[in-house]
């Protein structure tokens, strides 16, 4: 089953919260509070890697992560085993990796009831295939290495907490829904693929703006400083402001002998 026929009739987003952090935590060995924790997106690539192991490069996921921009890099990772294994699912990492509880709950009941489709019963070790590692419990709760070695094995069936009317089934990686289309389905992984570099750009881009934000203000605050003590009306202090308002013309070149040379517009200033 690809996963584009699941929707609100096949019971899917009508697993409460509860349901879902229990299944999670019996099912995988962690100790989840809140669905908002998800938002990793680490747990998401091992929901896959127990549908189709080995298809997921576990060894990039980031069990550690706590930065959003960190997050992207899961989400790389999951869009690869999607694309891998023909899941036709729009993954829009934008609003997941903010954590948001709605986003990251209607996820977890799509993965959820595309696990109890699709999961073959075969033994699955999760705490093994993270190498022991635990999750990064965002937003509080939880715990590190609360109990990654406990619950981690799956048992030879699927999980017995599913909905009403999930059916297991055996599922054929290559297996397209009727009427699929696989330039499409090709489309559509590209579209994944660039939406997730589109996002990763954005939260770089913000991360500098932070950066540059944070330095502006360190440098304001020495120019009101030296602006706000006119008693230390020096040549270090003179210096310090030269450097300050030099333009992006200017070249502010420091001597061997310690000594501030500004250079622009065809003049040296001393």
């Amino acid at each position: 089953m690809s996963g584009d026929a699941i929707g609100m009739m096949e019971g899917a987003f009508f697993v409460g919260r509860g349901e879902l952090l229990s299944w999670a935590n019996d099912t995988f060995g962690l100790s989840l509070t809140k669905v908002e924790q998800c938002a990793t997106g680490a747990l998401y690539c091992q929901i896959i890697d127990a549908v189709f192991p080995g298809t997921v490069s576990m060894a990039k996921v980031r069990w550690n992560a706590k930065h959003d921009y960190e997050f992207v890099e899961n989400y790389k990772v999951l869009q690869q085993a999607f694309a891998k294994n023909e899941i036709k699912r729009y993954i829009d990492v934008d609003k997941l990796v903010k954590a948001k509880y709605q986003d990251n709950l209607e996820f977890l009941q799509w993965l959820k009831r595309y696990y109890d489709i699709n999961y073959n019963g075969e033994p699955y070790d999760a705490a093994g295939r993270r190498k022991g590692q635990d999750l990064y419990y965002i937003l509080g709760g939880g715990k590190v290495g609360g109990n990654a070695g406990v619950g981690s094995k799956l048992p030879n069936k699927p999980s017995a907490q599913k909905s009403a009317v999930s059916q297991p089934q055996k599922l054929t990686p290559g297996l397209k829904s009727s009427g699929g289309n696989a330039s499409m389905g090709s489309g559509e992984m590209k579209i994944q693929q660039l939406q997730g570099e589109v996002v990763e750009m954005k939260v770089n881009m913000e991360t500098l703006e932070k950066e540059r934000d944070f330095y502006f203000s360190k440098l304001r605050d020495i120019e009101v400083y030296l602006q706000a003590n006119p008693a230390l009306n020096n040549d270090l202090t003179a210096n310090a402001l030269k450097i300050l308002y030099a333009s992006e013309e200017e070249k502010v070149v420091i001597n061997e002998d310690g000594s501030l040379t500004i250079q622009g517009a065809g003049e040296l200033l001393e």
